[in-house]
């Protein structure tokens, strides 16, 4: 399913709610042993998103997630931070976590962000 980026930018402003975006930050010291860093840090921002599963179609609202892969179209004129890879989202009694993002631009700008989600 494509969308214009004026179309995905209205979807969310008309239809999407707010969620938390959390971004992990591996902060901590890498120990050798485990092969792992042994501390995070996590920083919630709120951010304006539209959930729908893109196998069937647009959902009518955040209350008809079903659990699976599905997208989430969050809006860049209304964020002040950028979703990367396993960041994840919460909210709507959900967590998600973020697989790919791809950037929506509209004459240089960026609109919004297209999100592949799973639990």
């Amino acid at each position: 399913m494509s969308f214009n980026s004026f179309t995905l930018h209205k979807l969310v402003s008309d239809h999407g709610g707010d969620i938390t975006l959390r971004k992990v930050t591996n902060s901590g010291t890498y120990n050798p042993h485990t092969g792992s860093v042994e501390s995070s840090a996590t920083t919630d921002y709120t951010v304006k998103a539209y959930f729908y599963n893109y196998e069937n179609g647009l959902l009518t609202g955040l209350d008809d997630i079903r659990r699976g892969t599905r997208r989430v179209v969050i809006s860049a004129l209304e964020t002040a931070v950028e979703p990367d890879d396993e960041d994840q989202l919460i909210g709507e009694g959900d967590t998600v976590h973020i697989e790919s993002v791809r950037t929506i631009y509209s004459g240089g700008t960026k609109v919004c962000y297209i999100c592949l989600v799973k639990e």
